[in-house]
């Protein structure tokens, strides 16, 4: 799953080449509708000869934000990377408000989480979406392997190529992407490379996790729960 945003620049044809400078405000408003509807994963079901679409609704699981400007953090990497602002969720799934309203409560103490754009933040700025289960139409409960929550990986600073117009969108892929518990064969397609692109994205979280020395308690969660193949408690 990714965000994409519309190009926040508005000005003249002249302009139509330079990189954009996204703010984070714009990155939040791209959750925004899914925030309050959810968004719906489309799902083939061989054995019910169905199509099933999962909901799901996105969480804020974690954020690193590293400003290219001088701080007082003690937390840094070199002289142009600082550590503005952490968070780590700790709260049980269900507790969670969606994204959009828990970005909104803690940009009320932290204003950047609103004002900063691109430029001002390192190439290490990231965030971490936790997609968890919410519905399904038509509703098919003996599945378990629709219970599946994932977690998400993504930059706050996106590349930009040289020439980019006015009128595109920019996309923020995740660069990282953890499951709850192993998907099955419902979210594994056959004769694909799914599998091997999970086991990949998953690796490419941990590996960014010890980059940055973040211990993300949701990532060790779901870690966790796979390594004992038990069942996540009640609620996550």
């Amino acid at each position: 799953m990714q965000s994409c945003l519309g190009s926040s620049s508005s000005r003249d044809k002249a302009e139509e080449v330079k990189k954009p400078h996204i703010g984070l405000k714009d990155i939040w408003s791209a959750y925004e509708e899914w925030s309050n509807y959810a968004v719906g994963v489309p799902l083939s079901l061989k054995h019910t000869r169905s199509n099933v679409t999962q909901y799901y609704v996105p969480t804020l699981s974690a954020i690193q934000i590293f400003t290219n400007k001088s701080g007082s953090s003690s937390r840094s990497f070199g002289t142009d990377c600082h550590l503005y602002f952490q968070y780590n969720e700790t709260m049980r799934f269900d507790d969670r408000p969606p994204l959009i309203l828990k970005v909104d409560e803690l940009a009320k103490k932290h204003r950047g989480l609103n004002s900063l754009t691109s430029s001002d933040l390192s190439h290490r700025s990231w965030f971490s979406v936790a997609w968890s289960p919410l519905y399904q139409i038509p509703e098919v409960r003996t599945v378990k392997a629709l219970s599946v929550s994932f977690l998400t990986y993504h930059s706050l600073t996106p590349f930009f190529p040289e020439i980019f117009p006015q009128d595109a969108k920019v996309v923020l892929p995740a660069f990282g992407v953890v499951t709850s518990k192993h998907p099955g064969k419902v979210w594994i397609m056959p004769g694909t490379s799914d599998q091997e692109n999970l086991n990949i994205h998953e690796e490419s979280a941990a590996s960014w996790l010890g980059e940055v020395m973040f211990r993300h308690n949701d990532f060790e969660l779901f870690m966790a729960e796979k390594a004992n193949d038990l069942p996540l408690p009640s609620g996550w």
